[in-house]
């Protein structure tokens, strides 16, 4: 969990803008949108394909870890949206939902492919919402994540995990302030 200083909107914007993920993430080699079920994270009304609120996507990422020789790949169904407020004075709130996705329209899975580590996200959730923070408008996010990565030892996994999510906070907050 950390505090940044930005609004929950421009959070969420920058999260869900592919383009944009090497401005936070270091590692990134690039991250490129497969498929949109529906756009538009701030759109209050449901879409009629998948009766969500909010963005659904298919996204491919790939980073290229320090210890690691190949690069490590995710394939993700990403989902966003607004929540409602509870209250008059409550500020904007955000949810995001990711998770893999391998298989392809036959619901089969391409093993051929070999250039990278594949890596599986079994879920990653993070709330953004506004905050005050010393009288000014900053936004809080609050991130959880669970993954798998074949071929990298739990041990360093573990300890990777830990340096990962703080930089992750870290590099975001560098972002808005420039």
């Amino acid at each position: 969990r950390g505090l940044l200083p930005t609004s929950a909107r421009d959070m969420i914007d920058l999260l869900m803008d592919s383009e944009r993920v090497k401005e936070y993430n270091k590692m990134s080699l690039g991250r490129e949108n497969e498929h949109f079920f529906s756009k538009g994270v701030h759109n209050a009304s449901k879409c009629p394909k998948t009766n969500l609120h909010g963005l659904s996507k298919i996204v491919r990422s790939r980073s290229q870890p320090p210890v690691v020789r190949k690069p490590v790949e995710l394939r993700l169904f990403l989902h966003a949206r607004r929540l409602d407020p509870e209250n008059d004075d409550e500020g904007a709130k955000y949810l995001t939902i990711a998770r893999s996705v391998w298989e392809n329209e036959d619901g089969t899975v391409d093993n051929e492919a070999t250039e990278a580590t594949r890596c599986e996200m079994l879920l990653s959730v993070n709330l953004i919402r506004d905050v005050s923070y010393r009288g000014e408008k900053w936004c809080e996010i609050t991130s959880l994540t669970h993954g798998v990565s074949p071929g990298i030892p739990i041990f360093i996994a573990r300890k990777a995990a830990l340096m990962a999510a703080e930089k992750y906070i870290k590099d975001i907050r560098s972002v808005f302030e420039k």
